[in-house]
């Protein structure tokens, strides 16, 4: 499956247009005047957000809440800073995202990959772009809102201009990046 997010940063809050597999399916929208993120995440045509991505204090580091449509909490945690590695936990399934250098993350389900992002180098008019290639059988609301978290985290600058120019991670990786990674279809 592959996924598109094409982010707008508009002076009253930033906004997501999301698409799997070409059509629109998604979209998502920062709430105003928080003290921290909040990111609420809803399928196409409906107003009842399917999760809600709030970022919670931290020195340097992601902590971030994903709070589903039935209530169920979902922490993401960094679990090192320096090799830029996160983790969440589902139920009993472990999701690790590695960021690579460049603008490349890989996501695994108990060590397993599962998917990966790029997001493009440059970017017009604030936006940044973001392309998921996943399994098709890949909890894709989870994917993308791991990918807004960390879209959140990594490159939440408001002092974006027209055009912007990402060079990406530059220091340790905890995990290289796998090339030759295919998803299941």
């Amino acid at each position: 499956m592959e996924i598109n997010i094409n982010q707008q940063k508009l002076s009253i809050g930033d906004k997501y247009q999301i698409f799997i597999n070409g059509g629109q399916t998604h979209y998502a929208a920062a709430k105003l005047f928080r003290l921290f993120a909040e990111i609420h995440f809803y399928e196409f045509g409906n107003e009842t957000p399917l999760l809600i991505i709030k970022k919670r204090f931290a020195f340097f580091t992601a902590n971030y809440d994903i709070t589903t449509h039935d209530g169920g909490l979902i922490e993401l945690r960094t679990v090192s800073f320096w090799k830029a590695h996160y983790q969440c936990q589902v139920g009993a399934d472990f999701y690790d995202i590695y960021r690579h250098r460049g603008r490349k993350c890989s996501i695994y389900k108990n060590d397993k990959q599962v998917a990966w992002w790029d997001k493009e180098a440059v970017s017009w008019f604030n936006g940044d772009n973001y392309r998921i290639v996943a399994d098709n059988d890949c909890n894709a609301n989870l994917i993308i809102a791991l990918c807004l978290a960390m879209d959140n985290y990594v490159n939440n600058d408001k002092e974006k201009g027209s055009f912007n120019f990402d060079i990406g991670r530059l220091g340790p990786q905890a995990k290289p990046f796998d090339a030759r990674w295919q998803p299941k279809y």
